[in-house]
């Protein structure tokens, strides 16, 4: 069920009860990982979800806002204002075309605030249902004790790409860099940069592949359960 692959005439045809739109960057990620890791993880889990439950899959949104990473090489860092219009348009277009039920499912926590923007705009100007998750932190939560040193580019991510796409990782080249969050939500240059002195956080080197199918396994499951209460609820 993947969107840019079908003909008019399967289009036409197919269920369109519900798609997942994956959106994730292009950010530098250590020195070990690809720069595109968060388009390609939930692409990935989008994939895998849309076999167990039929919905249909849109082209990933790859470029991302990255501010807080935007003075490492290989970052591409989009405006917010941007991304919202963009996120919002394609959630029309999907329910102009026939689609009743948009999952968005987001790679990276930069995108968060324009994807529900556009997810609340979209939804009230069409009769377009939009749920937003963030990959990481509303799925797979029964397997996050795996990791003791999450991160940016740290244990976790790295071990679901190793799991994704392990040619992709150059392990060898994994850090360490421990930080502390601050408790509360705040947007500022400074913390950003006492954060990212690198473009990582966390313990790559903790990760592993095992670890990583664990938590992808987790992800997609936890995905296909939701969308299948959400179309009870909706009725879809």
């Amino acid at each position: 069920m993947i969107l840019k692959d079908m003909n008019g005439f399967d289009f036409e045809k197919v269920d369109k009860s519900v798609a997942i739109l994956p959106v994730g960057s292009i950010e530098r990620h250590g020195d070990h990982l690809p720069l595109g890791t968060d388009s390609e993880l939930p692409e990935h889990i989008a994939r895998r979800a849309a076999d167990l439950t039929g919905a249909i899959v849109m082209p990933t949104i790859f470029y991302g806002s990255c501010h807080a990473m935007r003075g490492f090489p290989g970052t591409f860092d989009i405006d917010s204002e941007v991304l919202f219009k963009y996120i919002e348009c394609i959630l029309e277009e999907a329910w102009r075309n026939g689609i009743k039920l948009v999952v968005v499912l987001n790679g990276h926590g930069g995108n968060a605030t324009p994807i529900q923007m556009a997810a609340r705009q979209a939804a009230s100007r069409t009769g377009l249902s939009v749920v937003v998750l963030d990959w990481w932190k509303d799925l797979g939560n029964s397997k996050k004790s795996l990791f003791s040193s999450p991160g940016h580019a740290g244990e976790d991510e790295t071990s679901a790409m190793l799991a994704v796409d392990e040619g992709k990782v150059n392990i060898y080249l994994a850090g360490r860099h421990e930080v502390t969050y601050p408790e509360v939500k705040i947007y500022s240059k400074k913390i950003d940069e006492r954060l990212y002195e690198i473009a990582l956080t966390g313990d790559a080197k903790k990760a592993t592949k095992e670890k990583g199918e664990e938590l992808m396994s987790a992800v997609v499951e936890d995905l296909a359960k939701v969308i299948e209460d959400l179309r009870k609820a909706l009725e879809i």
